[in-house]
This record gives C-alpha cells, sequence and structure tokens, in this order.
C-alpha cells in the first residue's frame, strides 16, 4: 500500500508517496491559494499517474495545511466563524483586559489585539467554581436560556476553575444544545488555569471550527472523488497527526502544520544519523524557519501567539491570541524565494511581501515584475534556467526587475542580486540565532539539516556565516517538509493544572490522564502503542515552567532531579526551594511505520560550467551536476535536484553518504 503525504505551502504545494518495497515519488506543484485542497488533489492526481497506482491501493493520506494559519491572518475567502462567549458573570471583559503584557513596552498610544468575540457577544451567568474544584454555585438552567437570546454563533463556554470541576461548564453546554447551538467547552480546549490563555484556546477553537471543517469536508470528498477511500491524518503543531475528527474539534492545534512536518522529519533524520544537536533549516518559496533538535527530538513550547505580529523572526508578545497547544518552537521569517526586493526612500529592502505562487518570481513568466530572490540568484548564477521539474526560469524577465530596482536605487542590477542575497542570509541568520544563542545553545558546534526547495541553495552559505561547518541535504530535500510527514507519529495530548509539590504521589493524576489520551486516539479508530508523561514544573515562586520527562509509575524524586538538571542547562542555576507541578501531560502516540528514503547510487554527473556569485567569496567558475548518491566533488559547485538546487561554496566540498544524503563540508580555514 502506499502512504501519501501532501503539503500545502504558500508557493508550492509538495507530495512525496512510499510504495511496496520502498518505491516513492515525489510531485511538487505551484499552490492554489484561493482553493488550496484544489493543488493538494492535483498533486495526487499526477502521483497516481506517474506511478501508476490505484486509488485503492492508497493506504492513508497524510495532510499539513494552512488554512488554519491564513484564516487567522485574515486571507481573502478565509473567514472566522461567529463567536459568542458564556462565561462566568463578572468576567466578560477577560477577552478584552488580556495580560499586562504589550506588544510595544514603550508605545504608550499601541494597542491590544482587537478581542475576535466583540462585548454584545460575551455573556454571564451566575455560576462558581472553586480553585479545588468545588461547586459553590450550581449554573441554573433559566439563566442560561436568558441567555441564549444573544448569543449567535458558535458558543464558547468559559467558567472560572472549570479545569479544576468541569460540571457547570458541561450543564451549560448540554442546554445550549438543545436550543440549537453548537458549543465548545473552555475544559474540552485545555483543561489548565490561567483564565485568559485557556478562554482564548477555546475561542480560537470555535472561531476556526467552520472554515477548518469545510476544507476538510472538502478534501476529504476530493479524495472521495478519486476513489481513495483511505484514512485522512493532518499534522498538527506538536508535529504529531490527529484524525479528521480531532482536526475538526481542535482546529487551534493546526496553526503551525506544515513547518512542524518538516521539524518531524528532520529529528527523524537525526535520529537516523545519530546527530545530537541539529538545526533544522527549511527555505521555501514564501518563508524560512529554524528549529532545532536535541536528542532526536524537536524542541516544543506549549503556548503559542496566533494572529499577531512578527518582528524579526520572534513573535511579538502580546500582539495575538494565545493557544495552550504543544508547538514545535520555530523561528520564522519573511525570506523565501519569492520574497519581493523594494526601494524605500532609496534604501533596498527585502520582505517581507512575497510573489507567492501568482504570479510568482518575474523569472517565472506567469505575471510577475516584482524582483525576487529567486530572480537574484539566477542572474548570478546559481540556478539553472531548466529546472527537472518543467520549470523554465527566464532571465531575462529577472533582469528587468531588477533594472528597474537598480534605478530607484542608482545602482546596477547585477550589484542589487548581490545585495539582496546578502541581506537576505543576516534576515535567516537572525531566524536560527533566536532558536539556538537565545535558548543558550552555540550553533557553531551544530549540524544544519537544510532542506525545502531553496533549502539547500542558501544553507552552506548561512552555515559558514554563523561558523557551521556541516551542513546536510538530505535525498527529497525539496519536498522534505511531505517527507518528513510520513515520519509522524499520531499524538494525542491531554493536560491538567495540578500545582502540586512533585514530591506528593500523583500518580492518580496521571493515570486518568493516560485513560483520556487513549480514548481520545480510540475515537479515532486509533490504538496508542506508547505513552509519555511529562510535568510542567516550576520553583516555587515562579510564575512559568519547564517541561521535563515523569517515569511509571509516578517517581517525585525523579521529577525534582530532572527538573533541576533543565534549569541548570537553562538558565545556568538551581535554587534551594519546593519543585512544583503546575500542570501534568500525557501524550498518546499511535506509531508510524518509518520510511527510509534513498537516492539512486550513481555517481555525479556533470551538466557543464558557469559563473556564479558566492557571498564572501565572490565570482567563480562552478561546475554544475545532477543529484548523486555516490562520490565527491569540490566546490564550487552547483548540484541540480528534481526539487531543489544545492550549492557548494569554494572552500567546501559535497560527499554522498550511504542514503543519497549530501554532506557539504568546509574543508579550509
Amino acid at each position: 500500500m502506499w502512504r501519501v503525504a501532501v503539503d500545502v505551502g504558500g508557493t508550492f504545494t509538495d507530495l512525496f508517496a512510499v510504495g511496496p518495497g520502498g518505491r516513492y515519488e515525489r510531485v511538487k506543484v505551484l499552490s492554489t491559494p484561493k482553493s488550496p485542497e484544489k493543488g493538494a488533489l492535483g498533486a495526487i492526481e499526477q502521483f497516481l499517474e506517474r506511478a501508476s497506482a490505484r486509488p485503492e491501493e492508497v493506504g492513508i493520506v497524510i495532510h499539513a495545511t494552512t488554512v488554519a494559519t491564513n484564516a487567522l491572518l485574515g486571507q481573502e475567502g478565509l473567514e472566522l466563524g461567529e463567536v459568542s462567549v458564556l462565561t462566568t458573570k463578572g468576567f466578560e471583559d477577560i477577552l478584552e483586559i488580556q495580560r499586562q503584557a504589550r506588544p510595544r513596552l514603550y508605545d504608550f498610544t499601541g494597542k491590544k489585539p482587537k478581542p475576535l468575540v466583540p462585548k454584545e457577544l460575551r455573556v454571564g451567568v451566575r455560576e462558581r467554581t472553586d480553585w479545588r474544584g468545588n461547586v459553590l454555585e450550581e449554573v441554573e438552567e433559566r439563566e442560561i436560556r436568558e441567555a441564549a437570546r444573544r448569543l449567535r454563533g458558535t458558543v464558547a463556554v468559559c467558567f472560572l476553575h472549570s479545569y479544576a470541576n468541569p460540571y457547570n461548564e458541561l450543564k451549560a453546554k448540554e442546554v445550549l444544545r438543545k436550543l440549537g447551538f453548537e458549543a465548545v467547552a473552555s475544559h474540552e480546549s485545555v483543561m489548565e488555569r490561567r483564565e485568559y490563555e485557556r478562554f482564548s484556546t477555546t475561542v480560537i477553537n470555535a472561531a476556526l471550527r467552520p472554515v477548518v471543517s469545510s476544507y476538510i469536508l472538502r478534501f476529504r470528498k476530493g479524495l472521495n472523488a478519486l476513489g481513495i477511500k483511505a484514512p485522512l491524518m493532518i499534522v498538527a503543531s506538536s508535529g504529531g497527526l490527529v484524525d479528521e475528527e480531532e482536526a475538526r474539534e481542535r482546529p487551534g492545534q493546526l496553526v503551525e502544520s506544515g513547518p512542524a512536518g518538516g521539524a518531524v522529519g528532520a529529528a527523524a533524520y537525526a535520529r537516523e544519523l545519530g546527530l545530537g544537536e541539529v538545526i533544522a533549516f527549511d527555505m521555501g518559496g514564501t518563508t524560512a524557519k529554524a528549529a532545532v533538535i536535541v536528542n532526536g527530538e524537536p524542541a516544543l513550547t506549549h503556548e503559542y501567539e496566533v494572529g499577531g505580529e512578527v518582528h524579526a523572526g520572534r513573535l511579538v508578545k502580546g500582539s495575538g491570541y494565545p493557544v495552550r497547544y504543544p508547538f514545535v518552537d520555530l523561528a520564522e521569517v519573511s525570506a523565501g524565494g519569492g520574497t519581493i526586493a523594494r526601494s524605500e526612500g532609496g534604501v533596498l529592502r527585502v520582505g517581507p511581501l512575497s510573489a507567492g505562487a501568482d504570479p510568482g518570481p518575474a523569472s517565472y513568466g506567469r505575471g510577475g515584475s516584482k524582483p525576487t530572490v529567486t530572480d537574484a540568484d539566477l542572474l548570478l548564477g546559481r540556478l539553472p534556467e531548466e529546472l527537472p521539474t518543467g520549470l523554465r526560469l527566464r532571465r531575462d524577465l529577472a533582469l528587468r526587475a531588477y533594472e528597474e530596482l537598480a534605478e530607484e536605487l542608482g545602482s546596477e542590477p547585477i550589484e542589487v542580486a548581490k545585495a539582496v542575497i546578502e541581506a537576505i542570509t543576516e534576515e535567516m541568520a537572525r531566524a536560527v540565532r533566536i532558536v539556538t544563542v537565545e535558548r543558550g545553545l552555540d550553533p557553531s558546534g551544530m549540524v544544519m539539516v537544510a532542506y525545502g526547495g531553496m533549502g539547500p541553495l542558501h544553507g552552506p552559505e548561512l552555515a559558514e556565516l554563523l561558523g557551521i561547518r556541516e551542513v546536510l541535504v538530505p535525498p527529497g530535500a525539496g519536498v522534505f517538509t511531505a517527507v518528513g510527514m510520513l515520519f509522524a507519529d499520531a499524538k494525542y495530548s491531554v493536560s491538567r493544572t495540578l500545582v502540586r509539590r512533585a514530591e506528593e504521589d500523583l500518580e492518580a493524576y496521571y493515570s486518568e490522564l493516560e485513560e483520556a489520551a487513549k480514548e481520545r486516539m480510540r475515537r479515532g479508530s486509533l490504538s496508542p502503542d506508547e505513552v509519555l508523561r511529562t510535568a510542567e514544573a516550576r520553583y516555587e515562586g515562579q510564575g512559568w515552567t519547564l517541561e521535563v520527562p515523569v517515569p511509571k509509575p509516578y517517581d517525585g524524586r525523579a521529577v525534582v532531579r530532572a527538573f533541576s538538571e533543565e534549569h541548570r542547562k537553562r538558565y545556568g542555576f538551581t535554587l534551594d526551594s519546593p519543585v512544583i507541578v503546575e500542570a501534568a501531560r500525557v501524550y498518546a502516540l499511535h506509531r508510524s511505520p518509518k520510511v527510509r528514503v534513498r537516492a539512486p547510487p550513481k555517481g555525479p554527473e556533470e551538466l557543464g560550467e558557469r559563473m556564479a556569485w558566492f557571498l564572501g567569496k565572490g565570482w567563480a567558475d562552478a561546475k554544475l551536476y545532477s543529484r548523486f548518491g555516490r562520490g565527491r566533488i569540490a566546490g564550487p559547485a552547483v548540484v541540480v535536484d528534481y526539487d531543489s538546487v544545492a550549492l557548494v561554496p569554494p572552500g567546501w566540498e559535497a560527499e554522498a553518504l550511504e542514503d543519497g544524503s549530501l554532506r557539504i563540508k568546509k574543508i579550509t580555514s
């Protein structure tokens, strides 16, 4: 049976499929932003034709989608659903008050993000549960019915301390159901304290439900029309897979769906090669992303702000809406092949706008006229005019676009193209430093895994700028996010606020969460193969937490040791204070069959020579090679694969490893 993974990006839609005997197929097509499912289904059609595969031979379809992200960012044609909030009387304005953090600390005119639910749709009712879970005042059906007259759309039921006892929320949800409302209870979204974050997560789920459900149903309908009845799994922001129902119920999990798949692939790749600390660098057509892999796992964060601002790769705290789900810890910058260069008051600016898939870079010949990073690479001899995908790049159109920009800047087209490469490399270095230097890690001692359509082209020069001496380009690098999705396991996360000393016996809480996680997985017709336990722990008096592993059966002393070690590693010190388990978290895992992707075992085939420009080194005679699975070449060189192009700068060499990966290594100081 074939396992098919399809990832919809801002510029390209990538497909990777593995079939009987390890045979694989890859497809790279332009995305269709207004109807993203059409590009994904078109890629699947191409795969079926190329592989001569019958629809019934497809055993599973794994999908990464940007629909949730784009809806929150206000993309045309993707409208969030209308949401009302039913909450504890007196707390109707929590979504407006938010937190003390301001997006711009010293800007006294700055405003916090506008609440997704207007004031008139936030309705309070009398009820109260205390922090221990005691119901002090039961919500009355009569009052809910009265409040319902003011409610519209999907109702987010958000009561205080429902994480400790959801009785009142369940009662309110049942009454609303009888009245014909679709309701989302906050304890179903996230069973943790901090009411603003819990309320925000619930509202995000409620607002995304209509658009995400509609998209998934359209995609499912398209698969059925192709004759594919196989299960559909969606990549969550944690890098795990969830079934269709789970994705529709809690769509807030899908906000960073695509990038997470690439990080999971890089983690599996690192484990396969026995690497410890790895930088996963993904450069596509629209953005560049960086993540860190430590001990074979991508770093995770448990609070993320969606729909907010990004400055220099960092999420601007307080500018978006918090979501309390596990996310792969990523830094993302506007630095892709389609990133547009422009003049701003006679000064060169690169990004944040992108030419996207339509019309695309000027050299695509699809109507684009703005100079982009891809056009600069083409003018500087770093890209061939004919790509194996069938896409032909037009140098004359790229030159025309840069001539217009050069005239505005009072410079020459080629000099501007060089400056664009320099600027975009510095911008990407910023993203890598955010996930390494700002987390206490030294990137110079790490290995970079470069993937995405543009990652292998810009990765080696970025690595040299950061002091990194080795870059690995995996087979299928241009569609590696789709490859990574095939490594992903189904992962269901359940958590609960405890606020208990770590030395206490917390086994009963973890056992309860284990059963809840397993049951959620079973509802998706999956059987759990493994259950992992973690604790979000802190010292008494601290405000925020670190996640550490928890043994089974529960051992408080082991949790204290693990937390102390992590605290010392992260901050350089420990405290003589009690360790508090703020929240217990359980992951139920269903292991996916692992794939092995290998490049054909052929030696390098020379395709010609060209003059190419290299960052920090200038112009050089570079040889052009096809992708190879055996042998070694010295830079300067350009290696062309079906879905990506790799650069080997002067002073570097490329060697094919046993699996066909290219190890691009610096050989001179």
